[in-house]
């Protein structure tokens, strides 16, 4: 004789509720509790000493290397700040001009770097242009479209001539140098001495 045992659901229901109550706990056991601590905007999330880094262009040339003693980034910013740096870019003939500074700051988003105090430029002499120095406390170099400028005070010698000026804008490009205002210069002509 087949006896039917009564309690044919008991078990399967005592096994849902057994497997949820283990779910449930397994659950709450894997949980991870995520704490963001707001970083302090005053200090640097990120600092390096001794830095040397190296920008080349799609050909695989170099173009551009900037090192300094120091750099920081502050959190939640796109500036990356310099302490001594040094601005080396180069064109097809070689070395072009070298950008140095006690301080400079870099924005990542517009690849300007802006050098400040102390700011001098030297231009390597190229076939038919003099040697040259710029002399500034404050500089703005675009990396992009290859020009520099600033609005401060600035001492200059381009070869044999020399000179100030309020300001400096200047396109490597075009080969371009605008010398806004109050400026003083003494020029010298290779061609007529």
């Amino acid at each position: 004789m087949i006896k039917k045992w009564r309690g044919g659901w008991l078990f399967p229901l005592v096994l849902a509720l057994g497997l949820g109550v283990l779910s449930a706990w397994l659950g709450r056991i894997s949980e991870l509790d995520i704490e963001e601590v707001a970083l302090n905007p005053n200090e640097p999330q990120y600092s390096m000493s001794g830095i040397d880094g190296r920008r080349f262009d799609e050909t695989g040339r170099l173009k551009e290397n900037l090192s300094a003693r120091k750099a920081w980034q502050l959190p939640k910013s796109d500036d990356v700040y310099f302490a001594e740096p040094n601005l080396v870019l180069y064109g097809e003939s070689g070395r072009l001009y070298d950008v140095n500074s006690s301080e400079a700051r870099y924005n990542t988003e517009n690849r300007q770097v802006v050098f400040e105090k102390n700011v001098v430029l030297t231009k390597a002499a190229e076939a038919g242009r003099p040697a040259g120095i710029l002399k500034t406390s404050s500089l703005t170099v675009d990396t992009q479209n290859e020009n520099a400028y600033t609005d401060a005070a600035v001492v200059y010698q381009y070869g044999q001539s020399q000179g100030t000026a309020q300001g400096v804008q200047y396109n490597h490009q075009k080969g371009f140098l605008n010398l806004p205002s109050r400026v003083k210069a003494i020029i010298y002509d290779p061609k007529n001495p």
